[in-house]
């Protein structure tokens, strides 16, 4: 039988610790969090991608995050499903919190999906689903320009 520290409790500090390390960049242990391959989907498709392409990612979506204003990143939804013993699919919701330019706060909250491998020594990501492209959704927002 599997640890029981790999339980909902436990993957809710999971999750905590993962929006906290975003919120950081903390590059490598950040990566740490996800499956050596995982497969990255949303509305426009889906591939799989590499610790090493995510390592590079990172720091990239870090700096268009901050060059319109970012501020913090709060996890306010989780909702656990258990699939196997091994496996479960979380539903969280990261709210963004952004200071415009023009000294105007701007709030998003966007869901994510997620399937956790539980079966090691740690839960790592082994799939990873925006439900919604971040990028038009900061344009509809008004915290990204819109395209000309």
């Amino acid at each position: 039988m599997r640890d029981q520290k790999n339980t909902t409790e436990g993957l809710r500090a999971f999750f905590e610790r993962f929006q906290s390390l975003s919120a950081a960049s903390d590059v490598e242990r950040l990566a740490t969090m996800y499956a050596g391959s995982v497969m990255i989907a949303g509305p426009k498709g889906a591939q799989v991608v590499s610790s090493a392409d995510l390592q590079r990612a990172i720091p990239k979506r870090r700096q268009l995050l901050e060059s319109v204003g970012y501020q913090d990143t709060a996890l306010v939804g989780f909702e656990e499903t258990t699939l196997t013993d091994r496996y479960a699919l979380v539903r969280a919701q990261f709210r963004w919190h952004f200071q415009a330019a023009n000294g105007e706060p701007a709030t998003v909250t966007l869901p994510s999906t997620f399937v956790v491998d539980r079966g090691g020594d740690s839960p790592c990501i082994v799939l990873y689903m925006n439900e919604q492209d971040v990028v038009s959704v900061l344009r509809e927002r008004g915290v990204l320009p819109p395209v000309s």
